[in-house]
């Protein structure tokens, strides 16, 4: 994951990742691993509405971007301001101890990309 071309890895491109590195692994092993970085901390677990998980290293927290066309999701600064929550927590009488954002979008490439439909013309 450290050094690679995305963000954030699903579990079928960290198993391609690896091929392409020489270390060919059954995609359980990759299941397994990746699940345990994350459990470990070391990496965490987004889950995504199309169901499919991805995971990023660990590090400083940061919100995302779903692109839309090319599927990647990219990391953006995080969107709540911490006393956003207290009043959240105010007004809920909730304990917010985490929270993780997914907005969807176009990302910066796709955006500055001509459009599929002019290069298809």
């Amino acid at each position: 994951m450290r050094g690679g071309e995305r963000h954030a890895w699903t579990l079928e491109e960290l198993q391609a990742g690896l091929a392409g590195q020489g270390h060919a692994t059954d995609f359980s092993s990759v299941f397994r691993a990746a699940e345990r970085l994350a459990a470990d901390g070391l990496a965490r677990k987004l889950l995504l509405e199309d169901g499919r998980a991805r995971f990023e290293l660990g590090g400083a927290h940061h919100d995302h971007l779903y692109c839309t066309r090319c599927h990647e999701l990219v990391p953006v600064p995080c969107v709540i301001a911490g006393g956003d929550f207290a009043a959240l927590e105010r007004a809920t009488g909730a304990a917010i101890h985490d929270h993780h954002v997914v907005l969807s979008g176009v990302c910066r490439e796709c955006r500055s990309a001509p459009d599929r439909a002019e290069q298809t013309a």
